[in-house]
Order: structure tokens, then C-alpha cells, then sequence
């Protein structure tokens, strides 16, 4: 009886500590802002497809803590070079060495940046999906994501405002974890006591 009573005490002391482990434990998290200087390319052409280093953005991520989201930003477009004949030329921008396409311009401006025919490049944001937040578990690891554009026609390129916003969470210690298991594991005994007991 007394080991029993031992018992029950136990298992809710466990399951108070693992209510207060799961409540607090992913509010800490921070916001990371990062930029890169304005891009300002010169006429380029060809040979074509050709590959440019926009720049790389710099951060840290706090101990004990993943990013759970985040944010590229700022304008990119071409420039007019003058002699040429069209007012456009495909042009990507990618981030992580090519594995992400964060904005496009194109002739036929379907995309959030439009290419430009004038000096002005146009705005554009992308948000990380789930998948591209895995794909650069390395680079957010190293502390740093670089972004390079592929130009496909004889014009300048150009790109400003860079930004990088990172939001971050911690993630549970290994105490937590073991507590926030160790409380309904508990809970499903003292259950199954309960119900022994009515037998």
C-alpha cells in the first residue's frame, strides 16, 4: 500500500514536470537578419547560360536552437546594354549553389521579378517551404547561404536589398524530452492500476 501511495506521488510530480517542459520549452526563439550589398553586374555576353555569385549572406545560429522559417528578399532584374535589340533576357536567382530558385525573370514576366527594361530591377520575396528549410540544414549550420544568378541573354544584372530574415526555436533538451515522455507514460499506468483495481 505504502509503496503504491510512493508510486502515485511520483507519477504526478512526473507529470507536472512534463506539462511545464512542454509549455515552456519552444517559446525561446530568435529572429536573424542577414544582407548582402547591392549587385551591380556588367554586360555580359556569353558564352551563355552563364553563372554569377550574387553574394554570400553571414549569420549564426544560436546554440541550441533550428530554424523553423525564414525569408530572402530585396529586387533583381537586367539592365539595358546598350546595342542590343531586345529589353529582356532570362536571368534566375538561386540560393544554396543552384538548389533553390528563390526569383526568376523572364521574357514572358511570369514571375515575382519582372526583367526590366529600364535601371530599376523588381522586388521580390520568397518564403522557405518545409523542404528547402531541410536542404539548408547544412549552410544554416555553417552560418552561411550564398545566392548566384544564371544569366541566359547579353545583359547586366542586378540585384539589391538583399535580405535574409531566419526565425528560430530551441529544441527540447534531452531532459525535456525524457520528462515530457516520462509524464504520460505515468498516466497510462496509474490508469491501468485504476482499472486493475476495479476488477
Amino acid at each position: 500500500m505504502r509503496l503504491n501511495l510512493i508510486f502515485r506521488k511520483t507519477c504526478s510530480t512526473l507529470i507536472l514536470a512534463s506539462a511545464l517542459v512542454l509549455s515552456f520549452s519552444p517559446r525561446a526563439h530568435a529572429d536573424i537578419v542577414a544582407t548582402i550589398p547591392n549587385y551591380d553586374g556588367t554586360a555580359t555576353f556569353g558564352p551563355f547560360p552563364s553563372s554569377i555569385s550574387i553574394g554570400d549572406f553571414a549569420f549564426t545560429i544560436p546554440t541550441n536552437q533550428i530554424v523553423v522559417g525564414g525569408t530572402v528578399s530585396g529586387t533583381f532584374g537586367n539592365d539595358d546594354v546598350p546595342g542590343t535589340t531586345t529589353d529582356s533576357a532570362p536571368t534566375d536567382l538561386f540560393a544554396d549553389s543552384g538548389a533553390i530558385e528563390v526569383a526568376e525573370c523572364d521574357d514572358s514576366l511570369s514571375y515575382t521579378a519582372a526583367c526590366d527594361s529600364g535601371s530599376t530591377p523588381t522586388p521580390f520575396s520568397y518564403t522557405f517551404t518545409s523542404s528547402d528549410l531541410s536542404t539548408l540544414s547544412t549552410d544554416f549550420a555553417s552560418g552561411s547561404l550564398d545566392l548566384s544568378a544564371i544569366q541566359n541573354g547579353p545583359f547586366a544584372v542586378n540585384a539589391g536589398s538583399l535580405t535574409l530574415d531566419l526565425a528560430t526555436a530551441t529544441t527540447p533538451e534531452p531532459n525535456g524530452l525524457w520528462l515530457s515522455g516520462a509524464g504520460p507514460m505515468c498516466f497510462l499506468l496509474l490508469r491501468r492500476l485504476r482499472i486493475h483495481k476495479n476488477i
